[in-house]
Protein backbone atom coordinates (compact mmCIF):
# COMPACT_ATOMS: atom_id res chain seq x y z
CA UNK A 1 0.00 0.00 0.00
CA UNK A 2 0.84 3.62 -0.58
CA UNK A 3 1.30 6.06 2.14
CA UNK A 4 -1.58 8.73 1.93
CA UNK A 5 0.38 12.43 2.06
CA UNK A 6 -0.59 14.46 5.30
CA UNK A 7 -3.00 16.75 5.07
CA UNK A 8 -1.92 20.50 4.76
CA UNK A 9 -3.98 23.71 5.50
CA UNK A 10 -5.15 25.65 2.44
CA UNK A 11 -6.14 28.83 2.79
CA UNK A 12 -9.47 29.74 2.32
CA UNK A 13 -10.13 32.26 -1.18
CA UNK A 14 -12.93 34.28 -1.84
CA UNK A 15 -13.10 35.26 -5.45
CA UNK A 16 -14.97 39.10 -5.52
CA UNK A 17 -16.00 38.03 -9.49
CA UNK A 18 -18.19 34.88 -8.16
CA UNK A 19 -20.85 37.15 -7.45
CA UNK A 20 -23.61 39.20 -9.59
CA UNK A 21 -22.74 42.15 -10.28
CA UNK A 22 -25.57 44.13 -8.19
CA UNK A 23 -23.74 42.56 -5.40
CA UNK A 24 -20.81 43.40 -6.30
CA UNK A 25 -21.49 47.23 -6.47
CA UNK A 26 -23.40 46.60 -2.80
CA UNK A 27 -19.73 45.15 -1.30
CA UNK A 28 -18.31 48.34 -2.73
CA UNK A 29 -16.22 46.09 -5.36
CA UNK A 30 -17.61 47.35 -8.82
CA UNK A 31 -20.37 49.70 -10.65
CA UNK A 32 -23.92 49.50 -10.34
CA UNK A 33 -25.11 48.36 -13.67
CA UNK A 34 -26.15 50.81 -15.85
CA UNK A 35 -30.45 51.47 -15.78
CA UNK A 36 -32.06 51.08 -19.59
CA UNK A 37 -33.86 54.14 -21.01
CA UNK A 38 -37.34 53.90 -20.72
CA UNK A 39 -39.14 53.38 -24.28
CA UNK A 40 -41.44 56.03 -25.22
CA UNK A 41 -44.69 54.88 -25.06
CA UNK A 42 -46.41 54.25 -28.51
CA UNK A 43 -48.50 56.73 -29.93
CA UNK A 44 -48.63 60.47 -31.20
CA UNK A 45 -46.43 62.77 -28.82
CA UNK A 46 -48.32 65.55 -26.51
CA UNK A 47 -47.28 68.07 -29.17
CA UNK A 48 -49.01 65.97 -32.29
CA UNK A 49 -51.91 65.57 -30.30
CA UNK A 50 -52.06 69.34 -29.51
CA UNK A 51 -51.90 69.94 -33.62
CA UNK A 52 -54.23 67.38 -34.25
CA UNK A 53 -57.29 69.08 -32.02
CA UNK A 54 -56.25 72.43 -33.52
CA UNK A 55 -56.99 71.07 -37.00
CA UNK A 56 -60.08 68.91 -35.84
CA UNK A 57 -61.49 72.42 -34.50
CA UNK A 58 -60.56 74.47 -37.54
CA UNK A 59 -62.04 71.85 -39.91
CA UNK A 60 -65.30 71.83 -37.18
CA UNK A 61 -65.52 75.47 -37.66
CA UNK A 62 -64.95 76.23 -40.62
CA UNK A 63 -67.72 73.52 -41.80
CA UNK A 64 -65.66 70.82 -43.44
CA UNK A 65 -67.29 67.47 -43.34
CA UNK A 66 -64.36 64.30 -43.58
CA UNK A 67 -64.54 61.19 -45.74
CA UNK A 68 -62.30 59.12 -46.86
CA UNK A 69 -58.70 59.47 -46.55
CA UNK A 70 -59.34 62.71 -44.62
CA UNK A 71 -58.20 61.01 -41.24
CA UNK A 72 -54.84 60.14 -42.61
CA UNK A 73 -54.30 63.37 -43.57
CA UNK A 74 -54.93 65.07 -40.69
CA UNK A 75 -52.50 62.22 -39.03
CA UNK A 76 -49.53 63.53 -41.32
CA UNK A 77 -50.57 67.26 -40.82
CA UNK A 78 -50.40 66.74 -37.13
CA UNK A 79 -46.71 66.05 -37.43
CA UNK A 80 -45.61 68.93 -38.97
CA UNK A 81 -44.18 71.98 -36.50
CA UNK A 82 -46.54 73.82 -34.65
CA UNK A 83 -46.06 77.05 -36.74
CA UNK A 84 -47.35 75.25 -39.93
CA UNK A 85 -49.99 73.83 -38.16
CA UNK A 86 -50.89 77.19 -37.34
CA UNK A 87 -51.17 78.32 -40.77
CA UNK A 88 -53.24 75.76 -41.73
CA UNK A 89 -55.98 76.58 -39.47
CA UNK A 90 -55.64 80.22 -39.93
CA UNK A 91 -56.51 78.85 -43.89
CA UNK A 92 -58.89 77.35 -42.66
CA UNK A 93 -60.83 79.94 -40.32
CA UNK A 94 -60.18 83.01 -43.20
CA UNK A 95 -64.18 83.11 -44.45
CA UNK A 96 -64.01 83.00 -47.95
CA UNK A 97 -66.19 85.36 -50.23
CA UNK A 98 -69.17 83.46 -51.49
CA UNK A 99 -69.38 85.43 -54.68
CA UNK A 100 -66.10 84.41 -56.30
Amino acid sequence: MTEQPAPRRVERRIDESAADMGTLADMGYGQPPPVPVAKPLPGPSPTEQANEAAIQAALTEAGVTKSGRDEQVIDVLAKLDPADVEAVTRWLQTKKDPAK
